[in-house]
């Protein structure tokens, strides 16, 4: 069930609506506000719309490498799952050639 969650980010008040629940959107909300308020005070000439701006980039560039690890993971799994096919039909091979003796 969907719910509005308002929390504040950089002293801007959002209204979202989510499946994910208050606890989840809260803890987003505080993980972007610390990214923000962390490059606005190791920059002295970041604006908080350029930290804002930085740290989209950085959850993006995340994403990606994440996306291509599961890529990867999936690729690895499907090898994995053809090799148990084919050692089950070995294994059922053999089987059927010691039953038959």
């Amino acid at each position: 069930m969907k719910e509005k969650v308002y929390v504040e980010i950089a002293g801007i008040k959002l209204g979202i609506v989510t499946e994910d629940g208050a606890s989840y959107v809260e803890r987003i909300a505080s993980t972007v506000e610390e990214q923000i308020t962390a490059m606005i005070k190791s920059q002295r000439n970041c604006s908080l719309v350029e930290a804002a701006l930085f740290s989209a980039m950085n959850y993006c560039s995340k994403g990606e490498e994440d996306a291509k690890k599961v890529k990867n993971l999936e690729t690895q799994v499907a090898l994995y799952q053809a090799n148990v096919n084919r050692l089950k039909k070995e294994n059922d091979e053999l089987r059927a050639k010691l039953n038959n003796r």
